[in-house]
C-alpha cells in the first residue's frame, strides 16, 4: 500500500511540474490568520476512505460531460486534499487559493490577501475528517461544475445554468413564493423528463444532478464521507 500510494504522490508532482499553470501573484498578498497549521494528516485508510470512492463519485458524476483523462485527473487532485492537504496546497497550489471564496475579493486598499495553505487551513480548522472531506471536495467539485450550492430559489436557478449538466436546459423563474426546496420539486419535474433528478445536501444546500438510474448508488458513495443528499 505504501508503495502504491508513493508511486501515486510521485505521478503527481511529476505532472504538476510538466503542465503547471502559471499565474502573475505579483499583487497577491500571502498572509495566514492560522497561528499553527495541524501537523496529523486526515485520517483515510483508517476511516475506509480510499482513492476508489472518490473515482467512483466522480465517474458517475462526470459521465460523459468529461473524458477519462479529465476525471482521472480531477479524481488525483480530491484524493490529494483528502490524504496529504499540505501537499495538495503545495502541488496544486495555483488550484488550491483560485477554488477559496476569498479568490478575485480585494480589500479596501484595493489588495488581494490569501491564505498560502487553503485546504491545510480547512483541515486545521476542523475536529473531525468528514465535514473537512465534504468541503474539500465541494471544492473541487465546484471548480469542474459538477456541483453547485442554492439556499434560496434563485440561488439555484443559478445552479442550474453553472452545472454542465444542466447549463443547456431551460427552467422556468421562480415565482415570489418559491424557496430553494419548493423550485427543485419545480425543477425536477423538468429533469424527469429527460432521465436527471436534482439532489440536494439536508442544511447546506449543496446541489447535484444525476442520471436517475445512478441517484442510489451515488448518494450511497456521499454516505460514505458521511454527505447525505435528498431528492426535495
Amino acid at each position: 500500500m505504501k508503495k502504491k500510494i508513493t508511486l501515486f504522490l510521485l505521478s503527481v508532482i511529476f505532472h504538476f511540474t510538466l503542465f503547471a499553470q502559471k499565474t502573475d501573484y505579483a499583487n497577491v498578498i500571502f498572509s495566514s490568520k492560522i497561528y499553527e497549521y495541524k501537523k496529523t494528516e486526515p485520517r483515510t485508510n483508517e476511516l475506509g476512505i480510499d482513492q476508489s470512492l472518490i473515482e467512483d463519485i466522480v465517474d458517475l458524476l462526470g459521465d460523459s460531460l468529461y473524458s477519462e483523462k479529465e476525471k482521472k485527473e480531477i479524481v488525483n487532485k480530491a484524493w490529494l486534499a483528502f490524504y496529504k492537504p499540505k501537499m495538495f496546497d503545495y502541488v496544486y497550489k495555483d488550484f488550491a487559493v483560485k477554488t477559496i471564496t476569498s479568490w478575485g475579493k480585494t480589500n479596501a486598499r484595493g489588495e488581494l490577501v490569501l491564505e498560502p495553505n487553503p485546504y491545510l487551513t480547512e483541515w486545521t480548522m476542523h475536529d473531525d475528517e468528514f465535514p473537512y472531506f465534504q468541503l474539500a471536495l465541494s471544492k473541487i467539485l465546484d471548480h469542474y461544475h459538477l456541483i453547485g450550492y442554492g439556499d434560496d430559489a434563485e440561488g439555484v436557478k443559478s445552479t442550474f445554468s453553472e452545472l454542465l449538466i444542466t447549463k443547456n436546459i431551460r427552467f422556468q423563474n421562480p415565482s415570489d413564493e418559491d424557496w430553494a426546496f419548493s423550485y427543485l420539486e419545480t425543477a425536477n419535474s423538468v429533469l424527469e423528463k429527460k432521465g436527471l433528478v436534482a439532489l440536494i445536501t439536508k442544511g447546506y444546500y449543496n446541489i447535484i444532478v444525476c442520471k436517475i438510474d445512478q441517484k442510489k448508488a451515488l448518494t450511497d458513495l456521499f454516505k460514505k464521507i458521511e454527505w447525505e443528499f435528498i431528492q426535495p
